[in-house]
């Protein structure tokens, strides 16, 4: 199938790559203060520094592995070192489900809320960042995202926070009477480079709540896959205010329309209330590997979490 691949450029050199000597040949350098191999903060390293691109697809017809036909249309996907699937545009009737249903458990107990906090944890294509945008416009409010991949994230910073400045000023400047200040934004945008595990941490011991967490991260582990946006739970739910909605991206191989044993036992144990939904219409391109699987079904519906009344006694 055709397609482009483009490398996004980053100002600014940044290698990642650590090419110290210890000036001996043949030896090992070693750091001064020895510590444990831990195989997270090598891959949480490895994922900061990687060259990230876009694979850009036309439009074509393909038949799923229950031999169904079916039409699909012309996108792009994220890759990380050119051999990891990222995100997909074909995503994106998970994208506008997942964002409409938190805002409406944001509301449901009473009037729409204005100036609504949300932190996002995965910048990936941008897709969940500009609905959650196209959201707050209204409200007004705060948009922070917690991205790992330094080029992607210095791709939100850049490219992707000028087109909202674009479409802000666009939107205030139709409104008669009302002038557009670029300094004093209807809706401030956040954008944090790092580990979400780590960078969650500190925002939660800055003390920062938020009404909206939405969380679709990538599993760094091989043991992490389901379950990556809820391993640190028991700080999340300090970041939510009490009336707060948390959402994660609950896709796992095998699924059948709801979650697996490990998702449901930690999202039950932080949260009192529940919702599952599937959103149909998710129609992958065929060389989309990560939604069709070797070994499985090709994935043409994904679930919709919305978690509600945080049991913030079980952070303590």
């Amino acid at each position: 199938m055709g397609g482009t691949r483009i490398e996004r450029q980053q100002s600014g050199s940044n290698s990642g790559r650590d090419s110290r000597s210890n000036g001996e040949a043949g030896k090992l350098f070693v750091p001064e203060k020895s510590t444990l191999y831990d195989p997270r903060k090598e891959r949480v390293l490895y994922w900061e520094n990687a060259p990230e691109g876009i694979h850009r697809y036309p439009a074509g017809e393909t038949t799923d592995s229950q031999g169904n036909t079916y039409d699909y249309s012309a996108g792009q996907r994220l890759w990380i070192d050119d051999e990891k699937e990222v995100m997909d545009s074909c995503q994106k009737p998970w994208v506008i489900e997942t964002v409409d249903r938190a805002f409406t458990a944001l509301d449901d107990k009473g009037p729409s809320k204005q100036n609504v906090e949300v932190l996002e944890r995965g910048f990936g294509l941008g897709q969940v960042a500009s609905e959650i945008m196209d959201k707050l416009r209204p409200r007004g409010g705060t948009y922070t995202v917690i991205e790992l991949n330094k080029k992607n994230a210095n791709y939100a910073q850049t490219t992707w926070t000028n087109k909202q400045n674009v479409i802000d000023k666009a939107r205030v400047t139709s409104a008669r009477g009302v002038r557009y200040d670029k300094d004093n934004p209807n809706v401030y945008i956040n954008i944090i480079q790092g580990d979400a595990i780590e960078k969650t941490k500190e925002l939660a011991l800055a003390g920062s709540k938020f009404d909206i967490i939405i969380s679709d991260t990538f599993p760094l582990l091989e043991e992490e896959k389901s379950i990556n946006d809820l391993l640190d739970l028991a700080i999340l739910v300090e970041c939510l205010k009490p009336n707060g909605v948390f959402a994660f991206f609950g896709y796992h191989f095998g699924f059948q329309g709801g979650m697996n044993e490990r998702q449901r036992n930690l999202v039950e144990a932080y949260f009192e209330d529940v919702s599952r939904t599937v959103v149909k219409g998710i129609n992958p391109p065929p060389d989309y590997k990560y939604f069709n699987p070797e070994n499985g079904p090709t994935v043409r519906e994904l679930p919709v979490i919305i978690c509600t009344k945080p049991r913030i006694q079980a952070a303590a």
